[in-house]
């Protein structure tokens, strides 16, 4: 049996919808926006960018690619010292002798080594490790010069300091270990005197 075609009642036609007009936005703000985004990335770009730069990745050999730029204020001992920007250093893996009313032996040759290695206004890059701040809210960090002297390592090599680390801060633990064993076997600085 044949199926009649099928039938379209009138009530069930759908007629077609009138089409919307478009709406037309003017080429001027077309323009104007375009303008205007490109003005504000500009801006981002010169006012973000320096930021970025100023402590930026160093590309000095030697000098880790994470290390920020830093300028010396004072140095307080032979691993204590302050930025010009206002935070307090302690120097990271070393420790040296005391001075003052608790002097230890060779404590005033450290501050006289760190102090002649850093005099105020130096140029330094700067590098902290897993904690950045010891308990008394000093910045610990690795001190590099501009020609890739790693100070905290100086120290050691010269018999001025000594190995102290604490965990999680353990970077560069092989060298600094190294420099005070050979130190110590050359019998330099505090290993001589004291």
């Amino acid at each position: 049996m044949e199926k009649p075609p099928h039938q379209y009642s009138p009530t069930c036609q759908t007629q077609p919808m009138p089409a919307r007009p478009r709406p037309r936005i003017p080429a001027g703000f077309i323009v104007a926006a375009v303008v205007a985004v490109a003005a504000l990335g500009c801006l981002a770009v010169t006012e973000l960018w320096p930021r970025f730069t100023t402590e930026t990745v160093t590309t000095t050999p030697g000098i880790p690619p994470q290390a920020t730029e830093a300028t010396i204020d004072y140095v307080h001992d032979g691993d204590t010292l302050s930025l010009t920007d206002g935070r307090k250093v302690r120097l990271l893996g070393i420790n040296t002798p005391e001075i003052g009313d608790n002097l230890e032996c060779y404590g005033d040759e450290a501050t006289a080594l760190l102090r002649s290695l850093l005099p105020a206004g130096t140029h330094v890059w700067v590098q902290a490790d897993i904690e950045p701040l010891d308990q008394y809210d000093r910045s610990l960090l690795f001190i590099y010069t501009d020609d890739a002297t790693n100070i905290n390592l100086e120290l050691l090599s010269q018999g001025a300091a000594e190995v102290e680390m604490y965990e999680p801060n353990l970077l560069l633990r092989a060298q600094v270990v190294e420099a005070e064993e050979a130190a110590r076997a050359a019998n330099v600085g505090m290993w001589g005197a004291c």
